[in-house]
């Protein structure tokens, strides 16, 4: 029976992810997806690489500062599926003044430590705006699209390049402890070929079905909202 370091179940962005990061480091890795990569939800998301603007509201700067940072290591990494977005916000005076706006758009554009991207400015809408006599200022902000699947298949490349294992349309059927090993299960949808496998560490990122999958001891990704 072969043993694999760390074998992650689910093809999705957190789990290829991880499993790249693994491979990366020289760990023996193994994923596996029940169906195709990025079948589900990260190829279904808003496809926005953002630092969480409205976070800062809630004095969430860590959090913003870190995934402003991953935003700017993306572009740099993968110039071929990121981009630079530009943003207008309409500037609506009874929700919120303009300079809290002003302010938190300021820390936005710095605690990132932004290189890539321009930075906010304010704006003035002109007499013909459609958007008058309501709305008569706004601000526009950069943020960043990503192709979301290709992201996906860009990590799960990384980690064949690395020595891993990415087997699709492979369902893990169970997963035990044994003697201080996992012992996972899995089978071959379309051939109906079982496979067993020994790991030393086990990752559940399936997603939406994290539950369904839920084995006590592995690390479970339960989903966070942020977007």
């Amino acid at each position: 029976m072969e043993t694999k370091d760390l074998i992650v179940i689910g093809g999705g962005i957190n789990g290829a992810g991880i499993a790249a990061d693994a491979a990366g480091r020289g760990l023996s890795v193994l994923m596996l997806e029940a169906q195709d990569l990025a079948c589900a939800t990260s190829s279904a998301s808003s496809k926005l690489i953002h630092g969480g603007l409205r976070y800062l509201e809630h004095y969430e700067f860590r959090l913003v500062s870190e995934a402003l940072a991953e935003r700017e290591v993306l572009l740099k990494m993968a110039p071929h599926i990121a981009f630079p977005m530009r943003f207008r916000l309409p500037h609506r005076p009874h929700l919120r003044p303009a300079w809290m706006i002003r302010i938190g758009l300021f820390m936005y554009d710095h605690l990132g430590k932004r290189t890539s991207l321009p930075g906010s400015t304010g704006l003035r809408f002109g007499a013909n705006s459609v958007l008058k006599p309501e709305i008569k200022r706004g601000f526009e902000y950069s943020d960043c699209w990503v192709d979301d699947a290709r992201l996906v298949l860009a990590n799960a490349q990384m980690v064949v390049r690395k020595g891993g294992e990415v087997l699709t349309r492979t369902r893990a059927t169970s997963a035990r402890r044994e003697k201080g090993l996992w012992i996972v299960e899995a089978e071959d949808i379309d051939t109906g070929k079982k496979y067993t496998w020994q790991a030393r560490g086990l990752v559940n990122a399936t997603g939406p079905w994290v539950k369904q999958f839920s084995t006590t001891g592995c690390i479970c990704l339960h989903l966070m909202a942020f977007a």
